[in-house]
């Protein structure tokens, strides 16, 4: 990819590039009408606590740029973009709510002044056993489905589960808007929402400039590492389980042969000799035989 090409495309889905979308200052409105299409509530301020990025981190593959906000009705929103694979999402999304949730708290305050907290997970893979893109998590009693509390809201918008956005649903839109890699879908996104339109044209702003392209390429680099160090581990592990299995699988096939060969009476040395166990293997097995007479 040059940096130089007129064609040179950003990818929204790059945490780097949402970041400088929807955690900008003065597109406040794009981010709420984003956070509207998913809470499905009315939003009429929000306050972004962390718009700056850190650059110094941009080239790290352990760096998280997510979007810490709160919204007019106090709740604590955190937004995060992965791309990468990360088995364990549900455990990773709760942790990082459970630290936002805390974090609220000083010394010797009161439980009372605990706001909800939000935490949205955009991902470009699956990571849910259910077939709708967008699934909300929240603590319900198991029979009654009564609300223990409103204070914990968790969202999963998987990416790859919706197929075609709808023209009556503004977060199929958005959703979109976010997993496209190319100028036809932009351009036809832009067309459905005018918040979409101005998403576009900051996508379009970032695309000309120079050290923007830069700092993208270096993410896009560090986040292809992440997922391929992720990638070859899950490889490596499979390979492992599967050598693991053969390997079991033989040595259960060569004790089962073995116990048949001493029931026969045939020599503990010519037994060892065929199978390929240890002599001191074949006589804990004739001892087993022993025992169950």
């Amino acid at each position: 990819m040059n940096i130089n090409d007129k064609n040179f495309l950003m990818k929204p889905k790059n945490d780097y590039v949402f970041k400088r979308i929807f955690g900008d200052e003065n597109n406040k409105d794009i981010l709420i009408d984003f956070l509207k299409a998913v809470l499905k509530i009315d939003i009429e301020n929000i306050q972004i606590l962390n718009s700056e990025l850190p650059k110094e981190n941009i080239a790290d593959k352990k760096s998280i740029l997510d979007i810490r906000a709160t919204i007019d009705n106090g709740a604590n929103i955190d937004i995060e973009i992965q791309v990468a694979r990360t088995i364990y999402m549900p455990q990773r999304s709760l942790y990082y709510w459970s630290k936002i949730y805390c974090e609220q708290l000083e010394m010797s305050e009161k439980y009372s002044k605990l706001q909800k907290t939000i935490c949205i997970n955009i991902l470009d893979f699956d990571t849910l056993q259910t077939k709708k893109y967008h699934s909300i998590f929240k603590i319900k009693e198991d029979e009654e489905n009564y609300n223990l509390t409103e204070l914990l809201e968790i969202h999963f918008l998987e990416m790859r589960k919706m197929v075609e956005y709808k023209e009556d649903d503004n977060l199929s839109q958005w959703i979109n808007f976010i997993k496209a890699d190319s100028k036809e879908v932009l351009q036809e996104m832009a067309k459905v929402n005018p918040k979409i339109d101005k998403a576009v044209n900051a996508l379009e702003t970032m695309c000309q400039d120079k050290k923007a392209r830069i700092e993208y390429l270096s993410r896009e680099m560090a986040l292809h590492d992440e997922a391929t160090r992720i990638e070859e581990a899950m490889e490596e592990g499979y390979e492992k389980g599967v050598e693991q299995g053969i390997e079991q699988g033989i040595e259960k096939a060569n004790i089962k042969n073995a116990l048949n060969l001493l029931k026969l009476g045939v020599e503990e040395s010519i037994i060892a000799q065929a199978t390929g166990l240890d002599i001191e293997k074949v006589k804990e097995l004739k001892k087993e035989i022993l025992l169950n007479k």
